[in-house]
């Protein structure tokens, strides 16, 4: 009767454990399925050479909002975002405080939404760095786990290298709407300056 009971016992645990460990496998299949394809998107994007100044003459609020997500998304690819968006209000021939502001805000909602990819690719584990990034994550790591919040938000506003602290905020398991906000309001303070000081320089330079 003893040997039923731990028969069946055992049969439960290892059960249980295999389950979980099926669950464990599946989610780190998905999420790494997810960063395969986050990264080809961010290379084709980066090899396509898009010309982003014509997309926002064509497509307006819409393609500031395409030319932040993308610029965000692609991981360690430099894009020209910052100059496009500079250049967007008079492109666009945005006239008024209100309208130019509101392409800042549209701008930094694509930019936050875009740097997920950097979250989700540092959720997946620290492997994913390359080594010559090492160092610099390492530093970025260790910030992270002193400011948090304040570090994501200096980290957005900043020109300093947010992949890193994205993976880092994901790796740490930073909760995901928190990652957002600062993001976010980091990203919109960075935007409001860069379209406000590039409606001045497109006045100075063009009348």
């Amino acid at each position: 009767m003893g040997n039923n009971q731990n028969q069946e016992k055992n049969t439960n645990e290892e059960s249980t454990s295999r389950t979980l460990r099926e669950r464990v496998i599946s989610k780190n299949g998905l999420v790494v399925l997810i960063i395969v394809l986050l990264l080809v998107i961010s290379i084709v994007f980066w090899q396509l050479d898009i010309d982003w100044e014509k997309q926002v003459d064509k497509y307006g609020f819409f393609g500031v909002f395409l030319l932040s997500f993308v610029s965000s998304l692609t991981i360690f690819f430099p894009m020209p975002a910052e100059a496009v968006l500079a250049a967007a209000p008079g492109i666009m021939g945005l006239e008024g405080i209100a309208e130019i502001s509101r392409l800042g805000l549209v701008a930094s909602i694509g930019a936050a939404l875009g740097e997920l990819s950097a979250y989700f690719a540092g959720y997946w584990g620290r492997a994913i760095v390359a080594d010559k990034y090492r160092t610099a994550y390492n530093r970025v790591d260790r910030w992270m786990r002193k400011y948090g919040g304040p570090a994501i938000f200096i980290f957005s506003f900043t020109p300093l290298p947010f992949d890193l602290v994205g993976i880092a905020a994901g790796s740490l398991r930073f909760p995901i709407w928190k990652f957002l906000f600062y993001c976010w309001a980091g990203r919109l303070a960075r935007a409001l300056l860069i379209v406000h000081l590039g409606t001045i320089g497109w006045h100075i330079f063009f009348g």
